[in-house]
């Protein structure tokens, strides 16, 4: 928890440190869940641990499963950002096309 000296914030007028401290909060862990909703979660969940999080401290499976669909959108859309095309004007008119190419790989090295 950070103190209002420890802040690196800057807050629009009207707001201080204290708007956005909770000063009682306590997290959760998995570890400390109730270990039969954990193991429903898992199953409603494919695994997906931010779905299982959700689910088990919030009981609300659509919005697990959301917050799990959010993370694998992103990675979708990280992935096919990572291969782009750009073209670049070098010095006195000659144009160049580069196509920059981020390779996957799975946990065996092999390329996806």
């Amino acid at each position: 928890m950070t103190t209002a000296q420890e802040s690196i914030f800057k807050y629009e007028d009207g707001f201080t440190h204290a708007n956005f401290i909770q000063a009682n909060f306590t997290p959760k862990f998995l570890e400390e869940a109730n270990a039969t909703l954990r193991a429903e979660a898992e199953k409603k969940c494919s695994g997906n641990l931010q779905c299982v999080f959700d689910f088990v401290f919030t009981g609300n499976e659509q919005l697990a499963k959301e917050t799990g669909s959010t993370e694998e959108k992103a990675v979708r859309t990280n992935e096919a950002a990572s291969t782009y095309y750009f073209r670049m004007k070098i010095l006195f008119g000659n144009i160049y096309t580069y196509m920059l190419l981020k390779v996957i790989l799975n946990h065996n090295n092999t390329e996806i």
